[in-house]
């Protein structure tokens, strides 16, 4: 009997679990989130999405870059892309679209238009 309540108990904690939102999706409502990529010095990138406001969204991108990026870039209810090319600020573009392709789209063009050797840096997505 012991064991069987024990099982019913951590069968409980599991199912407790998996139907709690993430922490991400927990932070905005959607129709009014904010997101942000970070970058700086060094090939520092980071990226925060569904923050219920753009301040907060950029706060917790720098956080998570660890202090090293002094650029923040935010996008509302859409995504938000960030390129560049083999150099620390070398070039660079930024994209913001609906969609991550085409934001990563818009960032490599906007890259690709200041010098060679792009690529996506980071990237994020809010859930709208």
């Amino acid at each position: 009997m012991k064991k069987l309540s024990l099982a019913l108990i951590g069968v409980s904690a599991l199912l407790a679990v998996a139907a709690a939102p993430s922490a991400a999706y927990a932070n905005c409502q959607v129709g009014n989130c904010w997101g942000a990529v970070a970058y700086g010095p060094g090939g520092a990138w980071a990226y925060a999405v569904n923050y219920p406001a753009r301040h907060i969204a950029a706060r917790a991108a720098q956080n998570r870059c660890g202090g090293r990026c002094n650029h923040v870039l935010t996008f509302h209810n859409s995504c938000g892309a960030y390129a560049s090319g083999p150099g620390a600020y070398s070039h660079y573009g930024w994209g913001n679209a609906m969609t991550r392709e085409g934001a990563e789209s818009r960032a490599m063009y906007e890259c690709n238009a200041r010098g060679p050797y792009c690529r996506i840096r980071v990237w994020g997505c809010t859930t709208r």
